[in-house]
């Protein structure tokens, strides 16, 4: 299968690299010059559960791409504010039969790919994969993880190309699954995002060390109750003690990695993708008539951490 990997930061080079390995046709897309410079002359490097890799893909940064060249698929593993520009400048190699896979961390991205996509072409699920940058020119790819992914809108010939997907992934190494339905999924992952994410930048601590403070698991489940209520006012039924379990057990299957807003903010001095996670919840909890003090807060820490240290 043709892939076009848009944003291949630490989670883009894990994809773009297993899809690599197992074959299938991999070009990659980014906007980040540091990044490109080196994609281009070194290829994807990374120490993968211990072993130095390199496979070497054509990179394009994301205006210079062909407007000739045609995809399968486009997998966007860009970052959430940057998701509608790298859409916009990959528009001319889509074609009606591109499919568009968003895998990436945040809540309501089907919406900006719907706004330039039919919704037929847009496929929706998450990743529970790590991955972390150590330098521009190197990932570290390490622990287990596993993907999952739907057709946004039933019916054929997306439920077929949704099982494709699952089938090329999985044969992968990715550890792929077919979701009932993609949002239920997207918001069960936020619930991750918002919380081990978030408070593990604010505190500046793996997931392992977050987990031995007094009051880990009462933030937990008052930030998955935010979530559960705007997830609810969307037609998505969360249930928040399963939730709550699915965060907490991260402790034991990834305790020693630091997200990747960690790795943006306070290893990178990068901006996050907060507004996506628990902006996103405040913002429609607002919306709704909702309060959510968890999610409104931790939103303002994380812009006052990114504006204290001159984030970019």
């Amino acid at each position: 299968m043709k892939f076009l990997v848009a944003g291949v930061g630490a989670m883009g080079t894990r994809f773009a690299l297993k899809l690599k390995q197992a074959g299938n046709d991999v070009t990659v897309v980014d906007g980040w010059d540091l990044r490109l410079k080196s994609l281009k002359k070194d290829g994807l490097c990374a120490n993968l559960d211990g072993q130095e890799v390199v496979e070497h893909v054509p990179a394009y940064g994301q205006t210079e791409l062909p407007n000739n060249l045609r995809f399968d698929v486009v997998l966007f593993l860009t970052k959430s504010m940057q998701l509608e520009q790298m859409v916009k400048d990959l528009l001319p190699n889509f074609d009606d039969h591109t499919m568009a896979l968003c895998l990436m961390n945040g809540i309501g991205h089907e919406q900006t790919l719907e706004k330039y996509l039919s919704k037929e072409q847009v496929f929706l699920g998450n990743t529970m994969w790590t991955a972390q940058m150590t330098r521009p020119d190197h990932v570290l790819l390490e622990d287990d993880g596993s993907c999952e992914l739907s057709n946004v809108v039933p019916g054929e010939p997306q439920a077929s190309q949704a099982k494709q997907l699952v089938e090329v992934l999985d044969k992968a190494g990715l550890k792929c699954h077919l979701l009932a339905d993609p949002r239920y999924s997207v918001f069960r992952k936020g619930c991750v995002n918002g919380t081990l994410n978030t408070l593990c930048t604010l505190f500046e601590c793996n997931l392992e060390e977050f987990s031995k403070t007094s009051h880990a698991h009462k933030m937990v489940v008052e930030v998955v109750k935010e979530f559960a209520a705007v997830g609810a006012k969307e037609g998505i039924n969360l249930d928040v003690d399963e939730a709550v379990h699915h965060v907490e057990d991260c402790y034991r299957v990834i305790g020693a990695h630091y997200p990747s807003m960690y790795q943006d903010l306070v290893k990178n001095n990068r901006r996050t993708e907060v507004d996506y996670i628990n902006g996103y919840v405040a913002s429609h909890g607002k919306k709704y008539g909702l309060k959510t003090p968890y999610c409104t807060l931790l939103t303002q820490e994380v812009h006052t951490k990114e504006d204290l240290q001159h984030a970019k």
